[in-house]
């Protein structure tokens, strides 16, 4: 009996004492407090805007970068939504795009019902490299 539960003491010790720590890696990381994410030097900063019917996304540090592509993916009422673009290096060391969550020509008309909303960006740096880099986007 005394044997047995020494091997219960030691089991539960082994197992309850050890605490695993999730790390995240440093290109993953965002700037403390400020909702800035960067990927390989090259800024990118989602916001809503105040009326909730698109999306800013303002770039930085573009002079690290050949392009960057971006697509922004959503679905409104099960119907699959989205829009693409680029920005070259040529636009200078800083960009933004103004992302609607509908279409335009004469005149807007917004989707409603949006879910599961992400932007995705690709970034093709100097050295030749690509870097992606994901965001969840709640609506």
């Amino acid at each position: 009996m005394r044997k047995t539960i020494l091997i219960f003491m030691l089991f539960s010790f082994f197992v309850f004492s050890q605490s695993a720590e999730a790390k995240v890696l440093p290109r993953f990381r965002t700037a403390a407090g400020s909702g800035k994410a960067y990927s390989s030097g090259v800024g990118v900063y989602p916001r809503l805007r105040g009326d909730r019917l698109g999306l800013t996304v303002n770039f930085s540090n573009l002079q690290k970068a050949n392009n960057a592509t971006y697509t922004l993916m959503y679905q409104t009422e099960g119907v699959d939504q989205g829009v693409s673009g680029s920005i070259d290096s040529s636009s200078g060391n800083s960009a933004t795009r103004e992302l609607l969550f509908g279409t335009c020509s004469d005149i807007c008309r917004y989707h409603t019902g949006l879910s599961n909303m992400s932007l995705e960006v690709i970034t093709e740096l100097t050295n030749g490299k690509k870097t992606l880099r994901r965001f969840r986007i709640k609506i």
